[in-house]
């Protein structure tokens, strides 16, 4: 076993033989983004602690924290010696993801958010699928924790060693509308669009330059695995739900943002880009489009009609207006097909196509 100290003074190991299987398994790496998580932190490194698979890197990245997770991270790396605490004083969880990326020493490399946590055997069944499959991407399914309701996300019904081309191109798909009607099999949840539940070939990621965009704060899983899946040919998954993901009151999917629609607009630009430069299907442009509308629907709940936006109504009501007149919007608003989206999503799509405004507002006050 060959030890050497990082720079944390921690020990990061590099190749343990493994005796039951009689080989040197592959080198994971866990990357942890933490910014004020010092409530759910120690729940999700246990979980990481314990894999049966011992030949692990955990990555500990605190970025800008002002709460004591710095101090919790460097508390639990005098636990285990695999830990590798980074502190940044960038703010982000693409720049804690991107670090981790370039730091790492693992082949693959997978992420766990702060508040979430993973099944103890999941790296173990990677290892083994991977020592026949040399993968440059495996997925695997969450279970969404909703207060004392549990939900199944599965990517797939059925395990697959390896995707051929139609099931890649619905994980692709998925990435943008998880109930597209073209779909064989629909999800209930956007985890195919998670950095999470995956483990990247670190390879194939240095190699092609795929990185999280640091200029948005919102989607950027969804820019990031839209951009990467061209580059993974040996997909694998299972359905196996091994992630858990905690949904709390005040989470990212609940708070204010303001001025989403800047950054709605960058994923925006960019994915639209990518269709055009791949010259993909009207299956993908269809898929795309929903999910444009649906950042539409972010700006609405998130930040123009959420209770703690601060500004008149009457500026707001003028913000939509503009956001309806750019083309960004625009574009895939009139092309939405209405069978991406349920009944009370077609009534809001609607009023938004006729640029009902203070109906919206409206209705919003009392459903959001």
């Amino acid at each position: 076993m060959l030890v050497e100290k990082n720079i944390c003074g921690c020990r990061v190991l590099h190749g343990i033989v493994d005796d039951e299987l009689n080989r040197v398994a592959p080198l994971v790496s866990i990357i942890v983004p933490i910014y004020n998580a010092a409530l759910t932190l120690e729940k999700c490194v246990s979980s990481l602690f314990v894999q049966t698979y011992k030949n692990v890197e955990i990555i500990l990245v605190n970025n800008g924290s002002i709460d004591d997770s710095l101090e919790l991270c460097r508390k639990l790396a005098s636990l285990d010696n695999r830990i590798l605490v980074l502190d940044l004083v960038e703010k982000g969880v693409s720049v804690a993801r991107n670090k981790g990326v370039e730091i790492a020493s693992g082949e693959y490399v997978t992420f766990v958010d702060a508040d979430d946590w993973i099944d103890s055997n999941v790296c173990e069944i990677f290892a083994e699928l991977n020592e026949k499959h040399h993968y440059d991407l495996f997925c695997y399914s969450a279970k969404y924790h909703k207060g004392k309701k549990l939900v199944d996300s599965f990517l797939f019904l059925e395990n697959a060693e390896f995707f051929d081309e139609n099931q890649k191109k619905e994980l692709q798909i998925k990435v943008f509308a998880p109930n597209a009607p073209i779909l064989k099999y629909k999800t209930n949840t956007r985890f195919a669009g998670s950095a999470c539940g995956k483990f990247y070939k670190r390879e194939v990621l240095l190699k092609n330059h795929l990185r999280f965009a640091t200029e948005t704060i919102i989607s950027e899983d969804v820019l990031f695995n839209t951009l990467a899946l061209d580059h993974f040919h040996r997909i694998g998954f299972t359905r196996k739900c091994f992630y858990h993901y905690e949904q709390q009151e005040g989470s990212a999917q609940n708070r204010y943002r303001p001025n989403s629609n800047r950054y709605f607009s960058f994923v925006i630009d960019k994915i639209q880009s990518w269709l055009r430069e791949s010259s993909k299907s009207t299956d993908f442009v269809d898929a795309a489009n929903s999910l444009f509308v649906h950042y539409l629907f972010g700006i609405l709940k998130e930040d123009l009609c959420h209770k703690d936006n601060p500004q008149l109504m009457a500026d707001r009501k003028v913000m939509l207006k503009r956001i309806l007149a750019d083309e960004t919007f625009l574009t895939p608003l009139e092309n939405a097909r209405k069978n991406y989206f349920s009944f009370p999503e077609c009534v809001l799509l609607w009023l938004l196509q006729k640029r009902l405004v203070c109906i919206i507002f409206f209705l919003l006050k009392f459903v959001r």
